[in-house]
């Protein structure tokens, strides 16, 4: 498995929306390393389908998704096809909306981050105690 630098930040890139620049600008200020728009392979409906992820955050293993259009059916059925292949294959997402840029937005971002994170050292806690029975 190829090593991830989580010293790497991308920085200053033209974004799709002002969700995402927002966003960018969260994690370049927490210092969380991500990748932007990179290309992620997944088996769907048995065929092999490239996603672009808005947020990928490779040292967390987690994505980080903006879904900012609102009243579109076609845009709906494509966010759910995504959010449905990202749950077959075991991919832990967090999603935006424009509702979430409400108040201390910041904050609950990055405490969605640490609830996986936590959730994850706990999952491993429990599966560990198991194996010591």
């Amino acid at each position: 498995m190829e090593e991830q630098d989580c010293r790497a930040i991308g920085r200053y890139r033209p974004y799709r929306s002002w969700g995402e620049q927002q966003i960018a600008l969260l994690m370049d200020r927490e210092g969380i390393a991500y990748q932007y728009e990179y290309p992620l392979a997944l088996m769907d409906d048995g065929k092999v389908k490239l996603y672009y992820p808005d947020f990928t955050l490779p040292c967390y293993g987690l994505i980080v998704e903006y879904f900012g259009v609102q009243n579109s059916s076609d845009y709906e059925r494509k966010t759910s096809n995504k959010m449905n292949a990202y749950r077959k294959a075991g991919i832990e997402t967090i999603v935006i909306t424009n509702d979430f840029f409400k108040g201390d937005w910041p904050s609950r971002i990055m405490g969605q981050i640490e609830h996986v994170l936590q959730s994850r050292v706990e999952r491993f806690g429990r599966r560990n105690e198991g194996e010591k029975k």
